[in-house]
């Protein structure tokens, strides 16, 4: 581990800010070709150069994120709506923060119970194909054929208009928090700000000015979203090699895009004293995205998978008196803690956290839990990983080997077998903390429906 260094600063001395991107790669943040921004942050601040999400898709990955929960020590899908976890802004406004959240992930906000101590923001606000789908059949053929009018006629013409997205895109986000901060004073008020950008998950769709030049199979932004539409639900199978790379193209276009609009977020943060050398701001990604590794995973985009694409992601502590590099191995259950750590703020139920602080020199181990929930489960040490994914099923494991990107199925050996034994404990003390922490029926309609909207069900 490199020297870090930590700031004297005390509760609610500091302003707290995290950026987290869904579906954004490691690779992709840290190269200055595709995200100059992010990748000059990373030199700038606390960089952990191999951290990872402890699941591969939003739901399973965010328990982590707000609560430093797996999400299998919870009974149910996103947290309890009163009890049973502590979240980030519970601490922080217990100790005198304004906090409050801004996504348009369906899994991240209100219906999951992630309001938890955030006075403002929103969440995923319902659009019409949810109202129509409240009085239709989805499987009838009223149902898709006005699915089919406005993803094929509608859309289209919206879009030769106005700039037509699935979801708010980060500028939208930005302005919202802007509008909430104009209420608000630097030099008296503390406050907590967590934005969660959607623009680099599927379908990609970058505003017109961000397509890229010479793309073979896209002509504009209906024909980008009905393309990665299509090859994320057919894994890459019976696609064309132009429109992989349209898609790899489209995916990098929407980094560029987000990039260019945390840059103008955060210049303007700091210009209006929202960020100083004092406060603290973090950038990650709830987990990653598998492109063009789709031929060996038997997947285009993300799920319960546990292979490097989807869940290594980038992890960048900037102010707050913090430099240098962590390269051994981090996750994202850890961000709590370690964020009320550099804050100086204890936490009220320190039992009710499963991370430690990425700050502290005794922090544990160097093995990680992958926890994608539904029984799918694994965990990554220095070199080695096991873990099981949709596509082989609860019962059969896949061992690999890897270096960075470079991922290897291999014959499982004893550290295979070591790896084993320690997801099994981590899955009872998760047992353990379940009994008192239930939140959303994961089979309940809603759930079903969200599930749908993102993309992981058919």
């Amino acid at each position: 581990m490199a020297e870090t260094r930590s700031g004297s600063g005390t509760a609610a001395d500091r302003n707290v800010v995290i950026l987290s991107a869904d579906s954004l790669r490691y690779d992709r943040a840290i190269d200055p070709e595709v995200m100059p921004y992010l990748s000059a942050l990373a030199e700038e601040g606390l960089a952990f150069t191999d951290a990872v999400s402890n699941a591969g898709f939003t739901p399973g990955s965010f328990p982590s994120m707000m609560a430093s929960r797996y999400p299998s020590s919870i009974d149910g899908v996103g947290i309890p709506e009163a009890s049973g976890v502590t979240t980030l802004a519970e601490e922080l406004s217990g100790e005198g923060y304004d906090c409050a959240v801004w996504s348009d992930n369906k899994f991240v906000g209100a219906d999951y119970n992630y309001d938890r101590g955030y006075e403002a923001g929103r969440g995923y606000e319902d659009n019409v194909r949810d109202r129509v789908r409240e009085h239709l059949d989805e499987d009838g053929a009223l149902f898709e054929a006005l699915e089919f009018g406005y993803m094929h006629v509608w859309q289209r013409l919206k879009n030769a208009v106005t700039e037509s997205h699935y979801y708010d895109p980060a500028g939208t986000l930005n302005d919202s928090a802007r509008e909430w901060l104009a209420e608000r004073d630097p030099e008296r008020d503390s406050v907590h700000l967590w934005l969660h950008y959607m623009d680099t998950h599927h379908p990609y769709e970058p505003p017109t000015a961000w397509l890229p030049d010479g793309l073979e199979t896209v002509d504009d932004r209906t024909d980008a979203d009905n393309l990665t539409r299509r090859v994320c639900r057919l894994d890459g199978e019976d696609c064309t090699d132009a429109e992989i790379r349209d898609a790899v193209r489209l995916y990098d276009a929407e980094c560029r895009y987000l990039d260019d609009r945390i840059e103008a977020f955060v210049d303007d943060l700091r210009r209006e004293g929202w960020l100083t050398e004092e406060d603290l701001l973090v950038v990650t990604s709830d987990h990653g995205e598998i492109l063009s590794e789709y031929d060996t995973w038997g997947e285009f985009g993300h799920g319960n998978y546990f292979c490097e694409a989807c869940t290594r992601v980038p992890l960048v502590f900037v102010g707050a008196g913090l430099g240098g590099s962590v390269d051994e191995q981090v996750s994202l259950v850890d961000l709590v803690p370690t964020i009320l750590d550099a804050c100086s703020v204890e936490p009220t139920a320190p039992e009710l956290l499963m991370g430690e602080s990425m700050l502290s020199p005794d922090r544990p181990g160097e093995t990680v839990l992958y926890d994608g929930t539904l029984d799918y489960y694994g965990a990554r040490g220095t070199d080695h990983k096991r873990f099981n994914d949709e596509t082989v099923g609860e019962a059969t494991y896949r061992d690999t080997v890897y270096d960075g990107y470079d991922e290897r199925i291999v014959d499982g050996d004893d550290e295979h077998d070591t790896l084993a034994e320690f997801v099994d404990d981590s899955l009872q003390r998760c047992e353990s903390l379940a009994a008192d922490a239930e939140a959303i029926d994961p089979d309940s309609l809603q759930v079903e429906q969200h599930m749908r909207d993102l993309g992981y069900l058919e």
